[in-house]
Formats: C-alpha cells, structure tokens, sequence
C-alpha cells in the first residue's frame, strides 16, 4: 500500500510545481510510477494474447459495425454479422397497424423498418387517422396534447425520410377538416395549438424537396 498514489492529486501537483518553473514550456506526461497500474505489465500481455485470440475465435466475437450516417431514405439496413433474426427467434410478428393506446413510438419503431416508400406512405396515413380520431373524440381539449405531439413527430420523421410532402398534404387536409367543423364541432382551439408549437407546412428551408416556400409556410399558418 505504501507504493500506491492517487494518480489525480499527484498529477495536479506535478503540473502546478512544472508551470510555477517553466511558466512558457509543454506541460511534461505524468510520471511513470502514477501510470503503471492504469495498464497491465506488458510481458502478462503478451502471455495472455494466444489464449485472448482463441476466446474470441470460440465466442465468435465480430466487430460492430459502424453506425450509418446520412438521410434515413438512404439508409442501408444493419444486419447482424451472425445472420440472426431476434424477432424470428423470439416469435415476434411484425406489426402492420399502427395502435391509438401507442401510436407514437410504433410509428416512430415501423418507420425505422420500412422497406420502401409505400410503406412509410401507409404508416404516415394510419398515424395521420389516429391523429384525426384524437381531436375529434377529444372532450374539450383534452387529447390535443397528444395529437400536438403526434403532428411534431410526424413532422420530424417525414423530413429526415424526405417526404415533406406526405405531412404536407395531410396538414392541409387537417386545416379544412378543422375550419369546416368536420371534427365533431369547434376545435380552432387545437389549430391554435399547430400554430402556438409550429407545427405548419414543411418549407423549403427545412426540406430542399418541399415545394412550400418559406412565405407560403407562414401564410398556411396564419391565414384561415
């Protein structure tokens, strides 16, 4: 016990006396005696290497592979190296429907699944219907936070998939659905909450393929 340091302190310590002597030169690397348990003593290493590479050959271990980067339209789907399908081991069966009790993370869960552009089309109507269902079943303005909420993440996950102009239709759909009072009565109350969260057309600042202007965006919101 009497050899071991507080690595912390003692390197502090050691840069406070360096600085105070030499105020304009490198900061030194801490001091080997601070840093020789942060390691194993390399001849344990070397010993330990043929049994380390016949563990990892017996556990089959792979390398993750990198996450992938860019729009979600693009993204290749990443496969497991060993081949295994979870959900077909576990029996899982792929969901088609979209649930009202927990349409935002299934939404959110298929969309990262889908294979092509009809499906994230079907997913989008089947939340755009939950959404419609809340505000018109809504006693007052109780399920407008939820459907606020289903609108943001609709909004969000059609921009990163470049489809701006799924959210695009379906809010204009919504806007005449709620001025006509087709919502089981008044509920101009909820259109001032899209507008209170900005939840307006995708422009094309947000989207290069919107074919909304960033003025024709807020006029949408705006005008009634």
């Amino acid at each position: 016990m009497d050899d071991t340091f507080s690595p912390v302190l003692h390197r502090i310590d050691q840069v406070v006396r360096w600085r105070a002597v030499h105020p304009s030169e490198p900061i030194p690397p801490p001091y080997e005696i601070l840093t020789k348990y942060s390691r194993p003593p390399v001849e344990f290493e070397e010993r330990a290497r043929p049994a380390l590479k016949d563990l990892i050959a017996a556990a089959k271990v792979k390398k993750v592979p990198p996450k992938q980067k860019g729009r979600k339209r693009n993204r290749d789907q990443v496969k497991p190296l060993s081949g295994l399908n979870v959900d077909e081991l576990l029996g899982r069966e792929k969901r088609t429907r979209i649930s009202p009790e927990n349409a935002v993370p299934e939404y959110k869960q298929m969309l990262a699944t889908a294979e092509d552009l009809g499906a994230i089309q079907d997913l989008s109507k089947q939340m755009s219907e939950v959404i419609i269902s809340q505000i018109k079943h809504s006693l007052g303005d109780s399920n407008y936070g939820r459907a606020v909420e289903g609108l943001r993440v609709m909004r969000e996950e059609l921009t990163a998939f470049e489809e701006p102009g799924v959210y695009n239709e379906f809010m204009r759909d919504l806007k005449t659905k709620i001025f006509a009072g087709e919502l089981n009565g008044e509920r101009k109350d909820m259109w001032y909450e899209i507008r209170r969260n900005r939840l307006g057309l995708i422009d094309q600042k947000l989207s290069p393929l919107s074919d909304v202007s960033e003025e024709m965006a807020r006029s949408f919101l705006t005008q009634r």
